[in-house]
């Protein structure tokens, strides 16, 4: 696999015809079967490749009894039990096959996340399991576990006036001098109730991730410019033991590359992929450009502005 040679527009344009409108996420445009209103509309002057998202049927036997991930006969195949099948299909193409009844809701979940992640390494992209703002023309990404803050902190910085390149999946090509360069991505953010109501939002107003669950889904200000912009730091968030300060500290050597790789989305998939080589070379060509800081932040909303604050100041201070 192969990503772009530019910190720019990958591609040529797949001619879908399709009279829905085109939404624009990463390196390609998705002409879709199912809405997509979390993503932003493409310009009509964009000239990135199409994926074309569509409902169908699926034969029985591309089944699995439960959560899992196969390829068969060079596709890869993504089940969720009780929600929907999804097939990638090379780099152009996923079939979304749902469970009868489910909601249109839980399918777009699995669609913009675990299946858009795969295609992502399908088409050369390394994603990272993080969401990125702008600073100077530079990309500057917040990484680290599920619970480590990494939507509050980007709703946050979009409140704040910061240009906000992606969240949660933040999919890297790399130029030809090696350069990491990010892409925009999903124009929200998936808040809990009470990070939501923290940041001046009603729940009530607001469209559930899921039917049942307090998170909640955020619009923020699309990325302004349809390309990749070069990555320059990563943040790996963690929370700091209680009592204790807040520390930014930079890794190096063998802890660098191992948040790189920790923090690569969905990188369990890799395996099954045949991209674990790759995925280590993919880190290694990132560290030599992009540098890497651990980050414990004191927990808490009572201090999340400061310790929000002081992670901005050292972003500004690069």
């Amino acid at each position: 696999m192969t990503a772009g040679d530019d910190c720019g527009v990958q591609g040529g344009g797949l001619a879908v015809a399709r009279a829905a409108p085109l939404h624009a996420c990463f390196d390609f445009r998705f002409a879709s079967d199912i809405p997509l209103g979390e993503l932003a509309l493409a310009a009509p002057d964009d000239v990135r490749d199409v994926v074309t998202i569509r409902v169908g049927t699926l034969p029985d036997e591309l089944a699995a009894p439960d959560y899992g991930l196969a390829v068969v006969g060079g596709d890869v195949l993504l089940c969720v039990p009780d929600v929907a099948r999804y097939l990638i299909r090379g780099r152009n193409e996923i079939v979304v096959a749902p469970v009868a009844g489910v909601s249109d809701g839980a399918v777009r979940l699995f669609l913009l996340g675990s299946a858009i992640g795969i295609l992502a390494y399908r088409r050369g992209l390394l994603p990272l399991h993080a969401n990125a703002i702008v600073v100077n023309g530079g990309a500057y990404a917040f990484a680290g576990p599920s619970g480590a803050g990494k939507s509050t902190l980007a709703a946050h910085f979009a409140a704040a006036g910061h240009e906000v390149l992606c969240d949660d999946v933040c999919a890297l090509s790399f130029a030809q001098d090696g350069q990491p360069c990010a892409w925009p991505g999903l124009p929200r953010v998936k808040l809990w109730e009470d990070a939501a109501r923290s940041l001046g939002h009603d729940p009530a107003t607001l469209d559930r991730v899921v039917d049942g669950h307090q998170k909640f889904h955020v619009a923020i200000p699309a990325a302004h410019a349809a390309r990749a912009l070069p990555l320059k730091r990563l943040y790996v968030l963690s929370r700091a033991a209680d009592g204790e300060a807040g520390t930014i500290a930079r890794l190096t050597g063998t802890q660098a590359m191992a948040a790189v790789m920790e923090n690569s989305y969905r990188h369990e998939y890799l395996p099954t992929l045949g991209l674990t080589t790759w995925h280590f070379q993919r880190a290694a060509a990132m560290l030599a450009h992009v540098e890497v800081y651990a980050v414990s932040r004191a927990w808490g909303f009572d201090v999340f502005e400061r310790e929000a604050q002081r992670l901005a100041a050292h972003v500004a201070a690069r």
